[in-house]
């Protein structure tokens, strides 16, 4: 069952957080207070196992980086920006059930794209994989050297 975030999910999403953060920005309390309150979709399944946070393209994040890249790519997306699964519930479908909903949510608001981005360095090929099976498109690599990561930047259409 997918429902809203809430602070009862809080400790497990800064602990998978933490577990991930090889692939993720760093996130302490007040950074994911921060964030989901830009989010208009902050969901999450099986008692935050799997969670999923976005905002449309316009969202008032000034020093986001990966949102400043798509906005010059890609016009009227909603923005997949953190996706998290616990490593125990790898594989049950979580994934892309969130997927599934977060697309019919940008779908009912109109939005034209979902958009994201993977890791190319430290690699991340299972989200490559995964963001490919879904239908999208990649846009783009970037090498951000001073965070010492690089990104594959992605898109799917969400109209004909």
């Amino acid at each position: 069952m997918i429902g809203e975030i809430g602070p009862e999910h809080y400790e497990k999403i800064l602990r998978l957080n933490q577990e991930f953060v090889h692939w993720l920005a760093p996130m302490d309390i007040a950074k994911l207070k921060y964030v989901l309150s830009i989010a208009s979709y902050k969901r999450q399944t099986q008692d935050g196992q799997g969670v999923l946070i976005g905002y449309a393209h316009d969202a008032n994040y000034p020093d986001h980086k990966n949102l400043r890249w798509l906005r010059a790519h890609v016009r009227d997306f909603y923005y997949i920006d953190r996706v998290i699964i616990d490593e125990k519930a790898q594989g049950k479908g979580y994934g892309r059930r969130l997927y599934a909903d977060v697309e019919e949510y940008a779908r009912a608001q109109g939005y034209a794209a979902l958009a994201c981005e993977v890791n190319t360095r430290p690699n991340n090929p299972g989200s490559h994989a995964f963001h490919t099976r879904l239908g999208f498109q990649a846009l783009g690599d970037v090498d951000y050297p001073d965070y010492d990561a690089a990104l594959r930047y992605y898109a799917k259409p969400l109209r004909s």
